[in-house]
């Protein structure tokens, strides 16, 4: 029961993180893609570093078949790419965003299909709504729109959607399992 109701938290952060983002894209479009580039260039870079210092504190054999000063090196230059060319980094936002929706789309497709074997009424509710956010994933992936301001927008109502979808399927799915199992 810990674990599911570590999922269940963990799932409840992101989606209301998407929501407050979509948000945040839809009422600011032009002004948001780039501080948050650069926000989290600073993170990045931050990690990054940390990752390396890590590295060179450690004894020799501590850092047998660890990958601390890889990973802090290509924090460095993730995060020089968002700080430098944030503009590079904002143009491939749209094709990430649309891979993470529908990847997280096909796995409420699976939930979806787990609530039916769980024999619950409104299963199809979940598949409608996931399949609903793999099309939007699908469209940001593929950015059939010219405009920045437009497609920012897009991305902000897509996430929205997303994390209110992701925030009801959770819901749904746990109330599902406490009636199931009793717990």
């Amino acid at each position: 029961m810990e674990t599911v109701q570590r999922f269940k938290t963990a799932f409840i952060i992101i989606s209301v993180l998407f929501i407050l983002l979509g948000i945040t894209l839809i009422i600011w479009p032009e002004f948001s893609l780039l501080t948050i580039c650069k926000l989290c260039g600073v993170i990045t870079l931050l990690l990054g570093l940390v990752r390396v210092i890590v590295y060179f504190r450690r004894d020799a054999f501590e850092n047998l078949f660890r990958a601390d000063l890889a990973q802090g090196l290509i924090f460095l230059l993730l995060a020089g790419f968002m700080l430098f060319a944030p503009k590079a980094v904002v143009s491939v936002i749209p094709v990430i965003l649309g891979l993470v929706i529908l990847i997280d789309s096909i796995l409420r497709i699976q939930l979806s299909v787990e609530l039916k074997r769980l024999h619950q009424e409104k299963w199809w509710l979940s598949l409608i709504l996931a399949l609903l956010t793999a099309v939007l994933g699908t469209l940001l992936l593929f950015n059939p729109f010219a405009g920045s301001v437009v497609l920012t927008i897009f991305i902000g109502i897509a996430l929205t959607i997303n994390g209110a979808v992701n925030l009801w399927g959770i819901l749904f799915f746990t109330k599902a399992i406490k009636g199931r199992f009793n717990l």
